[in-house]
Formats: C-alpha cells, structure tokens, sequence
C-alpha cells in the first residue's frame, strides 16, 4: 500500500486502526448479525404476501434466505475481516514520479513535521480486508498510471509562490541591504540620469534594481561608488581606501566587491536565504544559472520583502522598481480595474485552495475507511452497497489525477505565456509580474475544482451516486482555507476601491 502525500501515509494507517476497533466492537456485541436476521425475517414475511399461483411459498423462502445468508457471507469475508496486516513502517510514500521528472524526493515522513504522528502510530498494527487492499493497490496503480501519462513539467505556480514568498528573515542582512541601496545604487542612478543617457526598454529593466548588470560592468558606476561606512568582512586596504578613516572595524570595499564577492558578498549571502527545493525546481527550467539567480534576486530584494520593522520598509521606492511606487500601482490598478481588484482577493484565496485539497482529500479517504464496516453492516451486507464504497474510494483516489493534470494545465500556460514575444525575457515564469492575463489566470485557477466535479458528475453517468456527497466534501473542507487566503487580500480591495473612488 502506498501513498502521495504525508498526511496521506499517516491517515490511511489511522483509518483502518480505528476501522478494525470499530469491526471489533461490531462482532464482540453480537450486532453483525442484527441486520441478516431483519432481512431473512422481511424474506418470511414476503413469501407469507405471495399467492396461490407462486408455487410452493417454503421453497421459495427457503432460496431466497440461502442466497441472502451466502452473499453475506461472501461479503463479510472479503470486505469485513480485517486478514493482511499492514503497519507504518510498510506503507510506502510513492515518490516514483518525482524521481522520474527528476525533482528532489521528499524525506521520510519520519523526519518530516508528521513526525510526532507517525510515532504515535507506530507499533500499532492495523488489518485490512482483502477487497479494500485489492481496492487500493489498484486505484493507486491507475492513478500514477494515468499522471505518468502527463509530461514532466516543474509546477511554475508553486514555483512563484515560493519565490515571492521568500523572505529574508534576518534584520542584519536587511539592513546591510539598505545600507547598500543608499551608498551603492542611488548614487549610481543620479550618475545614470546626470549622463543623460537614452535606455531601451530592457536596459531599464536591468537598472530598475540594485544588482544592475549595467552598474556592475559599465565603468563609472560600481567600480567607482564604494561603501560610506566600514564593513567588518573586508579589512582596511590602505590603496583601495585611501582617504578614509580606518577606525578599526573594517575596510570599505567598492559596490562590486560589496555585491559580488564570493561568500561574504551580499548576493551569495541573500542568494543562500532561499530553500534549496527552489533551486532544483529551477533546474528542471533548463535557463541559465544567471537567469535563475537574477530572478530570485529581484523578488527578494523587492519593496515587498523588505521589512525592517512592522512600521516601514528599508528603502521606499528607488524608481523603476519591479514592484513600482504606491502610484505606479494605483496606476496599473487603474488601467484595468474590474479584474484587478478581483484578483487581489481571488489569487491568495487560490493559492490557500490548492494547498488545502490533497489534505482534505487524505482526510475523506480517512472517513471513508472508517465508515466502511458500519455501512456495510447498516446495509445488511449489500453488494450493491460495496460496490458503490469501491468506487468511492477509488473517485477520491484518483482525485490526484486531476489535480496534476490542473497544474499541468496551469504550468503550460505559463510557460506559453512568459516565453512568448509579447512578454519580457527577464520575466522568468512571470515570478516578477503584476500583471497577469487575468481571464487566463481565473480560469485556471477554477481548474482544480471544475475538474474534480466533472469527474464526480461523469461516476453518475455509470449510476453510481458518490459524486454529489464527495464533491460537496471537498467544497466544504476547503472554503475555510479559501476564505482565509482571500479575506487579507479583500481589505486591501476595498482600500484600493476607495482610493480609486476618490481619484475619480
């Protein structure tokens, strides 16, 4: 038996612990055969109704109750007595499809964050019947099958949410940063506009932050500029700074050796707060290593990022900033406003939607598994009714599916989005961008809930009445994390709404 996610491993295991003490306590009271003996008293009765011309009413009865008792039976030793032992330990987190689209492969849940579940649980022996293992190897086995099915792609969204989510974290490298913006780069722009020069739309890109390729190689600017206060990584070089005091608690280097030097500069210092999953995520890219670390750079020495305390930001605006000034946004806002005050609330509902399924997912398969041996019994031990369990279990097995071909989706477009001509190259998988094609991004991000509904809508085309309670699940599991994701961002809207009312 395997599983897809970590709370997956832990809950199916817990699942079926509590399924077998809830089969213990069924056969232990003597209730399993509660129900048998009320369906073969409903037999008696009906032949009791039937007439005349029925023929013999005790042979007919007689058949009907062995063909009741033998398919109770049947039911209850596959489906009911717990036979095949499984425990923590040999259940297994499948991690074929990571290594296969070479992506690092999750540690053990043993030493993930589910750790103090996990040994909880072990020791604990759990028993299952041998139709619902049966159930599971094989819905697993079609699931993978079917996402192997889908191309390797790295999931750009998940991509950009962690790097527009990385944050510094700490203050002395902030405020080093600030520093940097204050002695470095806003010299090097009033340099810039005192020569008056001409820039494409590229080359001010380039300069729209403090890791300029043009100030770090064009004379005149970083080679030049040097910090105004002594740094202690670089020791007092009497040629380098001379005319200037030496006090004792470092040297001043110039702009590139603050920036660029190896270990102690500020980009491998800032480049080194970003979690390594990230750059493996941007191995599977094939962009240039340059690329990738310019990228990150930028978002991480954004005006969002830059908290040096919970009452302002280390540096205000520099000017042609990737995230722009508060009126260069009020601005953006302006020029498209329906779908951009939509989005400030829809977008962080969706990010907190995407992460919240799998894990309400793994919670239904979990109920799933306990409800099975007081169904089947409340049903009499109905083939019918382990007919419709098994492909319950198996529509929310094979949720996964659609939830990676929805990312798929989502990752393709953005590809086909950002590597086009009508978008920047220095905009790697839109990570810097504020301005989405937002119809596009609407329909996507829908994706992982229409999909899951059509197939729950498509099991009702084979009769099979699951669809309606699996997916109302899912809506109710996940609306709160929704809610929560969007309810910061709709307080911004309606500042954003107010402001613009004003402006009008």
């Amino acid at each position: 038996m395997s599983a897809n996610s970590y709370l997956e491993y832990v809950l199916t295991v817990l699942g079926w612990l509590v399924s077998n003490g809830i089969w213990s306590i069924i056969t232990s009271t003597g209730l399993f055969a509660l129900p048998l003996l009320m369906k073969l008293i409903a037999h008696v009765l009906k032949a009791r109704e039937q007439g005349a011309d029925e023929g013999d009413a005790g042979g007919l009865t007689l058949a009907w109750m062995e063909n009741t008792v033998y398919m109770a039976m049947l039911v209850v030793m596959f489906t009911c007595v717990p036979l095949l032992s499984v425990d923590i330990t040999q259940m297994q987190l499948n991690t074929e499809r990571s290594k296969q689209c070479n992506i690092t492969v999750p540690a053990a849940p043993e030493s993930s964050g589910y750790a103090p579940l996990v040994n909880e649980i072990n020791g604990q022996t759990a028993r299952v019947p041998m139709w619902w293992y049966l159930v599971h190897v094989v819905s697993k086995g079609v699931m993978n099958a079917a996402t192997v099915t889908l191309p390797c792609k790295p999931d750009l969204r998940q991509l950009r949410f962690d790097v527009q989510h990385t944050r510094i974290g700490d203050r002395i490298l902030t405020q080093e940063l600030q520093d940097f913006v204050m002695e470095c780069y806003a010299p090097s722009l009033v340099s810039l506009k005192q020569r008056a020069a001409e820039l494409t739309d590229d080359e001010d890109q380039d300069v729209a932050w403090p890791g300029s390729s043009r100030f770090m190689t064009q004379p005149g600017y970083y080679d030049t500029e040097h910090a105004r206060t002594p740094r202690p990584a670089w020791p007092y070089n009497s040629d380098r700074d001379a005319g200037l005091v030496d006090n004792g608690k470092g040297g001043y280097p110039t702009c590139q050796q603050w920036w660029a030097d190896a270990d102690i500069g500020l980009k491998s210092r800032l480049l080194a707060r970003v979690k390594p999953d990230v750059w493996q995520t941007f191995r599977t890219l094939g962009t240039a290593k340059e690329t990738q670390e310019e990228v990150v750079l930028r978002a991480l020495v954004s005006t969002r990022n830059m908290t040096v305390s919970p009452d302002g930001q280390a540096y205000s605006g520099y000017g042609g900033e990737v995230e722009g000034s508060f009126f260069h946004g009020v601005t953006r806002v302006i020029a498209s406003t329906g779908n951009r005050l939509t989005a400030i609330a829809a977008f962080p509902a969706f990010d907190s939607l995407r992460q919240a399924l799998p894990m309400v997912q793994a919670i239904l398969q979990m109920a799933l598994i306990i409800c099975i041996p007081l169904v089947t019994v409340f049903s009499a031990y109905s083939v019918k009714t382990v007919l419709t369990l098994t492909f319950a279990q198996f529509g929310l097995i094979f949720l996964t599916f659609w939830w990676e071909l929805a990312r798929w989706l989502d990752s393709a477009m953005l590809s086909l989005l950002y590597e086009s001509d009508t978008h920047s190259g220095w905009n790697l998988a839109g990570i810097q961008n504020v301005q989405d094609n937002m119809i596009m991004q609407f329909v996507l991000a829908t994706m992982f809930l229409v999909l899951p509904a059509f197939w729950m809508g498509a099991l009702g085309w084979a009769g099979l009445q699951v669809g309606g309670a699996i997916a109302s699940s899912l809506r109710a599991g996940s609306e709160p994390a929704k809610q929560a994701g969007g309810e910061a961002a709709e307080q911004l809207k309606s500042v954003l709404t107010s402001i613009l009312s004003k402006l009008r």
